[in-house]
């Protein structure tokens, strides 16, 4: 399939073929696009979008876990995690706990509501899921050894700044 652009780019852009090598990135960008769009037609009756599945995902998996825990483990900035509680806690769906060793912390799970909620939205997802998974050309744990290896070469440059804040804020104070 050949893709190409209004006529008066052409001498500029060119033609851009499907299966183009642009970068592993664009790669990456546009299968992140289709899944998405394969995910949210099929969660739109389910009351909850994809999104919102993922992290009420987490929590039905590994809660309870602080908020930070959460960003950590989805690799999204607090404030947008923190967004997405205030949510689940509008709706009725979380549970607070104290965090057994962090007197300022709190754990927060799914109530039996959020577990109500999840559990709804959990036969849409699977139905994309067992579709995507049955149709890959390889097995799984070669595809999330690839994508674990991206995400951590995606992580690698926030470590190193995060590593070189400190240093930089003394700069600036001396």
């Amino acid at each position: 399939m050949v893709f190409s652009t209004d006529p008066w780019q052409s001498d500029t852009v060119g033609l851009v073929s499907a299966g183009s090598d642009i970068s592993l990135l664009f790669d990456l960008f546009v299968t992140a696009q289709r899944v998405r769009r394969v995910l949210s037609d099929a969660m739109a009756e389910s009351g909850m979008r994809p999104d919102e599945y993922a992290v009420y995902s987490l929590l039905f998996e590994k809660g309870p876990l602080t908020a930070t825990e959460m960003s950590d483990a989805m690799g999204m900035p607090l404030t947008t995690v923190l967004d997405y509680l205030k949510a689940m806690s509008s709706a009725g769906h979380l549970h607070r706990i104290p965090h057994p060793s962090d007197g300022r912390a709190l754990q927060l799970r799914l109530n039996r509501a959020g577990v109500t909620a999840h559990r709804r939205a959990h036969g849409h997802w699977e139905v994309v899921r067992k579709r995507i998974e049955g149709a890959l050309p390889m097995p799984i744990d070669r595809i999330r050894a690839a994508l674990k290896a991206l995400d951590e070469a995606a992580a690698a440059p926030a470590r190193r700044e995060r590593r070189s804040a400190p240093a930089r804020r003394e700069r600036r104070s001396a």
